[in-house]
């Protein structure tokens, strides 16, 4: 669905009290959502602590919030961590693994949904910022598989230092960093937080995000926020925060009907939980 225009500050008053989401006969930690551009398919990974096995599932849709679980998504994971699952039209599905070690940190990952599992992975290392240190944390493709948004991070233990959001563009041989459209993301990113996470409205018009903000002395802050344009060459706005959704937060993605899905650590669990659109659909 095209969602009408609505301002960042405006749309992000636009979303109504959250709610759990079930996947029936899962049980575990559940990150890194995203939910499939025709709403019926669910992916997501386990929790990505440094002592987990981190792989990506996949779950078929009962109804909003409740969905059934199909498993582990084969042939795309590893003995390493791999996650952050996301998937195009057309069938390309990208995720995040840093499972081949080379210097260079390249994680971004691309290759065939089937219907139920990952055909001809492949590594696309022209997409990593540069060598370790900086890697990509995150990405996510958009709904026609032309464009991938994603997140530039630098390293420091025991959390990233610093995460901007870029993009890169699939092109004749394959895919490859924009640097010139960085300018999309001049009123989003910043020095002081990490931006991370992006999610985007199948026309892209609207891109969510996750913020993390440090502070001395206190735990750092977590902010899921949306910004806007009117077209799809332009830069994005300011963005603005999504006032139903507080607490540990992170990951979000947009459902057909505009609803966010994300997760959220709950008494030390991390949960899926969805949150639905009241206007401008």
């Amino acid at each position: 669905m095209d969602f009408t225009y609505i301002p960042a500050a405006a749309l992000a008053l636009c979303f109504g009290a959250p709610h759990s989401v079930q996947v029936e006969d899962y049980r575990g930690h559940a990150m890194e959502p995203f939910i499939s551009r025709d709403g019926e398919t669910l992916f997501f990974n386990n929790r990505n602590g440094p002592n987990d096995q981190t792989d990506m599932f996949w779950a078929s849709r009962v109804d909003a919030t409740h969905f059934r679980f199909r498993g582990p998504i084969e042939g795309a994971n590893s003995a390493e961590l791999d996650g952050v699952p996301s998937l195009a039209r057309d069938g390309t599905f990208a995720y995040i693994s840093p499972r081949v070690a080379d210097g260079r940190a390249a994680t971004i990952w691309t290759g065939h949904w089937t219907g139920s599992s990952v055909a001809a992975p492949m590594l696309n290392p022209a997409l990593t910022p540069g060598r370790w240190p900086l890697f990509n944390m995150d990405a996510e493709i958009s709904a026609d598989g032309a464009r991938l948004y994603i997140a530039d991070t630098r390293w420091a233990a025991p959390i990233p230092r610093a995460s901007d959001l870029r993009l890169a563009v699939l092109t004749a041989n394959g895919w490859r960093r924009a640097p010139r459209f960085d300018h999309w993301f001049a009123n989003v990113n910043t020095q002081r937080s990490l931006e991370y996470a992006p999610a985007t409205s199948e026309n892209e018009l609207e891109l969510y995000f996750t913020r993390l903000t440090t502070h001395f002395f206190a735990p750092p802050t977590l902010e899921i926020l949306v910004a806007t344009r009117r077209s799809p060459t332009e830069a994005f706005s300011a963005p603005a925060r999504i006032a139903a959704i507080n607490g540990f937060v992170e990951g979000p993605t947009v459902a057909p009907d505009g609803a966010l899905y994300y997760h959220q650590k709950i008494n030390e669990m991390h949960v899926l939980m969805r949150t639905p659109r009241t206007c401008g659909t």
